[in-house]
C-alpha cells in the first residue's frame, strides 16, 4: 500500500512562537487538559536538529501529561516514539506515519511554524511572533510577562490568552475546530459486495417492501443529505435477471466507488473511499440493515464529533456496531496500518482506539438490526406483513 499524504483537515494545532515565548510549557498543559477531557492526543515536535538524548527527556515530559506518542522532526530524520519502547526512525512523512503507529485524535505541534496546521501564536516580550499566514491562527498566547502588545493585537484581531485562562483558550480553538471539520465535505456510502455466505444470495439486491434494499437504504440517505452526496461502496453483485427498468435507471443515478484491497472485508471499501476523497467524511451503512430509518440517521449525525477518529453506536452488551457510523478522515491512517499489519482482529484492535462511542435511544435500537441469515429475513417478511394488516 502506497504512503498517503496527511490530511490537512484531520484536527491537529500547532504551538509556534519565539524561543522563550512560553510554547512548550502552553503545550504541555493544553495537552494535560485534552487528556482529562477524554482526548487521546499525540506530539510532533518540529526543530532544526533532533538529538535522541534530548529527545528522550523531552519524550517523558509529554509522556507524563498524556500524549499517546510523541514524533520528533528535522530536515534529515524523524524519530517516532511510544510509551514504553525506544525510538525508531519512520520511513514516510512523520504525522503520517504517527498516526499509523498511534491511537489518538488529536496532534498538538511544538513549532511547525510553516506546516499547514492551525496555529496557537505565542508572543515573545522582544521579539513578537514569527511573520506567517495569519489567517492560520487561531489564537495568540501571552504566557510571557512583557509579551503583551496592545497595538499588535489591534492590528491582528486574533483572541488572546495569558495565564489562568489555559481551559478558556482550549475551548476556544477546540470550538474553532470542529466547526471548520463540519464545514468539509460529508457524504455517505452503501457498502455493498461481500459473499453473502450465510444468506446464500447477495444481501444488497434482496426484495424490502417491493425495492432492492441496497437501492432503498441510498434514497434513504439521500433524503438525510441529499442528491449527489451518496455512493456505493464496493463491487456490485450480480445484477438480477428479473430486475425492472426502473431499478436499473435508479441504480444508473449512482457511482459505485471500489474496493481499495481486496480480502479486507468491508474495510476495503472505506479505504476505497477515501482513496477517491480522502479529505470527506463518510457515513456509510452496511447493505443490510432493512429497519434502518430517517430518525436514527439524524441521531446519528447529531451526535457526531468531527474532532473524533469515528462516531459508532455500541449496545449495553456487545461489540461496536460498525456498519453504520460516521468516520473522520484521520481513521483512515489506522485502517491502513491495520491492513498493512495483516488485516486481523480489527474489532479488537479498535476497543482500544479514541472513537465516539454512543448509547442508542431505546426506541431507536431495532434500527441497527441486520439481516444475516433467511431466518432474519423470513422474520423481517413476517413483521412487516403483520404492520401492513
Amino acid at each position: 500500500m502506497e504512503p498517503v499524504t496527511a490530511s490537512p483537515f484531520t484536527p491537529s494545532l500547532a504551538f509556534c512562537g519565539y524561543s522563550g515565548s512560553g510554547k512548550t510549557e502552553l503545550l504541555l498543559q493544553c495537552l494535560k487538559l485534552l487528556k482529562a477531557g477524554g482526548f487521546s492526543p499525540a506530539v510532533l515536535k518540529s526543530s532544526s536538529e533532533v538529538h535522541s538524548p534530548i529527545a528522550s527527556k523531552d519524550s517523558q515530559r509529554f509522556f507524563d501529561e498524556g500524549a499517546a506518542g510523541v514524533g520528533f522532526v528535522d530536515p534529515a530524520q524523524t524519530l517516532l516514539h511510544l510509551p514504553g519502547s525506544d525510538f525508531f526512525q519512520g520511513s514516510v512523512a512523520p504525522e503520517v506515519q504517527l498516526r499509523r503507529q498511534v491511537p489518538f485524535d488529536i496532534l498538538l505541534r511544538e513549532g511547525g511554524k510553516q506546516s499547514s496546521d492551525w496555529k496557537v501564536l505565542c508572543l515573545h516580550p522582544s521579539q513578537g511572533i514569527p511573520v506567517l499566514d495569519n489567517s492560520r491562527v487561531l489564537a495568540l498566547w501571552s504566557g510571557v510577562p512583557g509579551s503583551t502588545n496592545p497595538a499588535l493585537l489591534a492590528r491582528l484581531k486574533i483572541p488572546c490568552f495569558g495565564p489562568g485562562e489555559e481551559i478558556k483558550l482550549m475551548d476556544h480553538c477546540l470550538e474553532k475546530l470542529r466547526a471548520m471539520r463540519r464545514q468539509q465535505t460529508l457524504k455517505a456510502a452503501v457498502l455493498v459486495g461481500g459473499q453473502s455466505t450465510r444468506m446464500g444470495h447477495p444481501k444488497a439486491w434482496m426484495q424490502i417492501d417491493g425495492r432492492p434494499m441496497a437501492l432503498k437504504l441510498a434514497h434513504l440517505l439521500e433524503e438525510l443529505l441529499g442528491v449527489g452526496r451518496v455512493v456505493f461502496g464496493g463491487v456490485l453483485s450480480l445484477i438480477p435477471k428479473d430486475w425492472s427498468i426502473s431499478n436499473h435507471q435508479e441504480l444508473e443515478r449512482y457511482a459505485v466507488i471500489p474496493d481499495r484491497v481486496q480480502g479486507f472485508g468491508p474495510w476495503g471499501g472505506l479505504l476505497g473511499l477515501w482513496e477517491s476523497e480522502p479529505n470527506t467524511t463518510w457515513l456509510v451503512v452496511g447493505c443490510d440493515y432493512p429497519r434502518l430509518h430517517l430518525e436514527a440517521l439524524e441521531w446519528l449525525l447529531s451526535q457526531r464529533d468531527p474532532l473524533r477518529l469515528a462516531s459508532l453506536a455500541r449496545h449495553e452488551i456487545g461489540p461496536l456496531e460498525t456498519m453504520i457510523g460516521v468516520y473522520e478522515p484521520g481513521f483512515r491512517y489506522l485502517l491502513e496500518a491495520t491492513w498493512l499489519d495483516g488485516g486481523k482482529q480489527i474489532n479488537r484492535r479498535m476497543q482500544q482506539w479514541p472513537l465516539n462511542i454512543l448509547k442508542v435511544p431505546e426506541h431507536l435500537k431495532i434500527c441497527w438490526q441486520g439481516i444475516n441469515t433467511p431466518a432474519d429475513l423470513e422474520q423481517l417478511i413476517q413483521q412487516s406483513s403483520t404492520q401492513q394488516q
